[in-house]
C-alpha cells in the first residue's frame, strides 16, 4: 500500500504490517519489538503513523518531546539510504536532531551504523528461553522458581482460564492494586513512570484481544481473579524450525506468594507449538532483572538505539 502520506497505524493494518515483518531475519524476528501489538497497545502513549518511501516502511511515533522512528526502516537491504532518508524525515518533523532515532534496531544493523558515524547506544535486552526448561523446572537452577509455584499450589490453589472480556473490569482492578503497591525509590521514581505509563496499554489489551489475536490468561484465587498474563506468536523461528512466543503482559497480586511463578509455568505448558519464549525485556528494574535472571535464559538479545553523532539525548 505505498503512500507518501503518513497515515494513522490501526488495528486494521495489523495484517500487511505482520505480513512485513516476517519477511525479515532471525534477528529482527527474535526481538519483540518486531511485531504489530508490540507498538499499537501504546496509542495511549505514542501516537503512531506509517508512511512508505521509495519502496521502504516508516513506523513513526510522536509524544510530547518530538518524534522519532519506533523501528529502522522496513523494506530490502541494503538500508544505508533508507536510514539517511529516515533522518531526513524527522528531522522536517523536529526541526532539531535532539529528540531525531532510530528505536529497537537489532545488533547486526547497530553495528552498521555504529561504522558508518552514526551514534549507537544500547537501548534494552530481551529475555529468551527454552520453554521445555520452563515448564520442567528441573535442577537446582530451577530451585527458587519451583519452590516459588508449589507453594503458590499448595496454599493458595490457584485455577488458571482463559481470559474473557468480562474479566475486563476485574483485570483493571488487579491492575490498580499492584501499581499501588510499588514502592517509590526515593531518587527518580522510575518503576511509578513506568506503571503509569503501562495502565493504558494493559487496558487497550483488555479491550481488544480479540482483534489482536492476543493468548490471554487468568488466575483466580477464592473465587477472584487475582492475576492475568497476555501473549502473541511472534513472527519467527529461531534457527530454522524454533517457533517463538512473546510473553507481553503478566500481573500479579503480591499477597499471593508464588503467582507470578505459577502463571508464568501454566502458560509455558499450555504453549506446546513453541520452543522458545521471550519474556522481553526488564525494563532495567533490579527487581524485574533478579526475577527474569533465576529462569536462566538461553539468551540475551539486545536491541539498540541510533541517533545522529552530534545528538544530544
Amino acid at each position: 500500500m505505498p503512500s507518501t502520506v503518513a497515515h494513522p497505524l490501526v488495528l486494521a493494518d495489523r495484517a500487511w504490517f505482520d505480513s512485513l515483518l516476517c519477511c525479515y531475519g532471525e534477528e529482527e524476528r527474535r526481538l519483540a519489538a518486531f511485531s504489530f501489538i508490540y507498538h499499537t497497545i501504546w496509542q495511549g502513549l505514542l501516537a503512531y503513523e506509517w508512511l512508505e518511501l521509495d519502496d521502504h516502511y516508516y513506523l513513526l511515533a510522536r509524544d510530547r518531546g518530538g518524534t522519532f522512528l519506533a523501528l529502522p526502516p522496513l523494506g530490502p537491504p541494503p538500508l544505508e539510504r533508507a536510514i539517511v532518508r529516515g533522518f531526513s524525515l524527522l528531522e522536517e518533523r523536529n526541526h532539531s536532531s535532539a529528540v531525531s532515532r532510530i528505536e529497537n534496531v537489532p545488533e547486526g544493523l547497530a553495528a552498521q551504523c555504529r561504522s558508518a558515524g552514526y551514534r549507537v547506544t544500547l537501548k534494552s535486552r530481551d529475555y529468551l528461553y527454552r520453554r521445555a526448561d520452563l515448564v520442567g523446572l528441573r535442577g537446582d537452577r530451577y530451585k527458587g522458581p519451583r519452590l516459588s509455584y508449589n507453594h503458590c499450589r499448595k496454599e493458595a490453589k490457584p485455577s488458571f482460564r482463559p481470559y474473557r472480556p468480562d474479566d475486563r473490569e476485574a483485570c483493571l482492578a488487579v491492575f490498580c492494586e499492584w501499581q499501588a503497591g510499588i514502592k517509590p525509590d526515593g531518587e527518580s521514581d522510575f518503576s511509578l513512570l513506568l506503571a503509569a505509563d503501562a495502565e493504558s496499554a494493559h487496558g487497550f489489551v483488555f479491550s481488544h484481544s480479540d482483534e489482536l489475536q492476543v493468548i490471554g490468561r487468568v488466575a483466580e484465587v477464592g473465587g477472584r481473579i487475582a492475576g492475568y498474563t497476555f501473549g502473541y506468536p511472534q513472527c519467527a523461528r529461531d534457527g530454522d524450525n524454533e517457533r517463538i512466543f512473546c510473553v507481553l503482559l503478566e500481573i500479579a497480586d503480591r499477597r499471593i506468594k508464588g503467582l507470578p511463578q505459577f502463571m508464568f509455568r501454566e502458560l509455558c505448558r499450555e504453549l506446546v507449538e513453541y520452543d522458545v519464549i521471550n519474556a522481553m525485556d526488564d525494563s532495567e528494574l533490579p527487581g524485574l532483572r533478579r526475577a527474569k535472571a533465576a529462569y536462566h535464559p538461553l539468551r540475551l538479545v539486545e536491541s539498540y538505539i541510533v541517533s545522529p553523532q552530534h545528538t544530544e539525548r
